[in-house]
């Protein structure tokens, strides 16, 4: 584990007012639980006045069933931050979508321009599939992936599209795809799963996270930030601290203030304890005498 680099601010040198992390990978386990430890720290953190953001490339479907079964409340940033949801009063309060023109160019354009591509979109609501995609969709999802034709894809506004290549890692399709495309009107990433996401231009985890806070006046050394995978970087490298798991993608393990343990080993709830105990400590401490 690694502790904050030098030349990062202290913890405790500016209160903690928020604290934005990932779920999959990050704050859950593999079997989709939040430990009882994490879940009763983040309980007392949201009850000392703490905002708790849950940041995640699940749509709300995916993130509701967890707030509500761990009594997280708040807003959530859903689908890399194209989706801001209200868990409190249970709606969207704000959704970016790719227009039906835009979809189509771009599953034209990657489709002429690469190989053996298969695609997805997300509405919001549901999966819409290829079949050759069909094996990459989320298999627990409710309602199920429904496999459609090509040309179904770009029939209405839908938040993002995925897609898969047959023989080449997220990684290596990123490399080949990102120089393709207009960045002021696609935004690019990927995270566990086998494809690429590709949302509407200026959409990312972190431009969502900096507009909340502006929203809450909450100032950016106040936020702490925890992630496990590239789609999390913009997040992590706006927040004031940045924290990678140590499951986490090399390329997040290269670019954070620290890491902590492993999701399975509860790293989310152990550095919060120690930035806790690190900013009662200084709270607690006798003020140093001129001249000390």
């Amino acid at each position: 584990m690694k502790m904050p680099r030098s030349g990062t601010t202290p913890p405790g040198s500016s209160p903690l007012r928020l604290v934005a992390t990932d779920l999959d990978g990050t704050l859950l386990r593999s079997d989709q639980s939040i430990s009882e430890r994490s879940c009763a720290l983040l309980q007392e953190l949201q009850s000392a006045g703490i905002v708790i953001v849950l940041v995640s490339a699940r749509p709300p479907r995916g993130i509701i069933p967890i707030a509500r079964a761990y009594n997280i409340n708040g807003l959530a940033l859903c689908s890399n931050g194209a989706v801001i949801y209200d868990l409190d009063q249970d709606r969207v309060v704000q959704e970016r979508t790719l227009m039906p023109q835009q979809i189509e160019y771009l599953v034209r354009y990657l489709d002429n321009s690469i190989a053996d591509l298969s695609f997805a979109a997300e509405s919001g609501h549901n999966v819409i599939c290829e079949a050759a995609f069909y094996p990459y969709c989320v298999q627990i999802d409710d309602p199920p992936p429904q496999i459609v034709e090509t040309a179904a894809l770009w029939q209405r506004p839908l938040i993002k599209i995925l897609t898969h290549h047959t023989s080449l890692s997220s990684e290596d399709l990123y490399a080949q795809i990102h120089p393709l495309l207009d960045s002021s009107i696609y935004s690019i990433t990927y995270s566990g799963g086998e494809f690429l996401e590709i949302s509407s231009g200026g959409i990312s985890k972190g431009e969502a996270l900096a507009a909340l806070c502006t929203q809450l006046n909450i100032n950016q050394d106040e936020v702490v930030a925890f992630g496990d995978m590239p789609n999390d970087m913009s997040m992590l490298r706006w927040a004031g601290l940045s924290i990678a798991v140590a499951n986490a993608h090399p390329l997040v393990l290269q670019s954070v203030d620290a890491v902590t343990l492993s999701n399975e080993e509860d790293g989310v709830a152990y550095m919060l304890e120690q930035l806790s105990a690190c900013a009662s400590s200084i709270l607690s401490s006798p003020p140093i005498a001129d001249g000390e």
